[in-house]
Parts: structure tokens; C-alpha cells; sequence
């Protein structure tokens, strides 16, 4: 019975051991692009700028309702997403889901511009 008291001890010493050499993370967080503006054609790359970013994981960047062909960890503090084509202009929000089930919103993160011409509507052609 003494041996299993020390194999209890050692077992709670290690547990207490690797709960005290756990480093704090700081809380993932999203705040803003770079540049905050496009084109309605899309294929923009942008900097969705933010800090404490996981490497280890994958993240999907949404513009409106519409998905990012592309994203790529650039940093612990940005992502680079390219922007999806868009038929209407206006600010949309911009969603990030991480593939921990983490899910953050920029409000109003990107607005969509119409840079001339007809690119997306071909009936008003002369």
C-alpha cells in the first residue's frame, strides 16, 4: 500500500509540475484589414490584421456571405485573405472562423467600391 501512495505522489507532483509551467495565452483577436476597401471584381489581398494568432490551425475569411478563395497565415498578427468577387457595392461585415470553433466579427470590415465600367453587368453595353 506504501508504494501506491508514492506512485500517487509522484503522479500529483507532475500534474502540479506541468500545470505551473503552462505559459498564459493571450486571447486571439481580430481588428481590422489592410487595405479596408475593393473592388467588386475581387482578387484583392488583404491584411486581416489582429494578434495572438495560432500557427498551428487553419482559418477561413468570409466577406459578407461570401468566402475568401485564399487565406494563409502571414504572422501571429495577420492573416492575408483575397477578397471574393461581389456583385453589389457597401460595407460588409467580415467573419473569421478558426478551425478551433473560434468565430470573430469586424463589423463593417470592408467595403466592396465600384471601381467604373461594367464588369459585372454587361445588359448596359452602347
Amino acid at each position: 500500500m506504501k508504494k501506491l501512495g508514492s506512485i500517487q505522489s509522484v503522479i500529483i507532483g507532475a500534474v502540479l509540475l506541468l500545470v505551473a509551467c503552462e505559459k498564459p495565452h493571450a486571447d486571439m483577436a481580430f481588428h481590422e484589414l489592410d487595405p479596408d476597401f475593393g473592388g467588386l471584381q475581387g482578387g484583392k489581398t488583404v491584411k486581416v490584421v489582429g494578434r495572438s494568432l495560432r500557427l498551428d490551425i487553419g482559418y477561413a475569411v468570409y466577406f459578407g456571405q461570401l468566402r475568401s478563395p485564399q487565406v494563409s497565415i502571414q504572422s501571429e498578427k495577420a492573416l492575408l485573405a483575397v477578397t471574393p468577387r461581389r456583385a453589389i457595392p457597401g460595407a460588409v461585415d467580415v467573419t473569421i472562423r478558426a478551425d478551433n470553433g473560434s468565430v470573430f466579427v469586424i463589423q463593417q470590415g470592408f467595403e466592396y467600391i465600384n471601381q467604373g465600367g461594367n464588369l459585372l453587368d454587361e445588359s448596359e453595353a452602347p
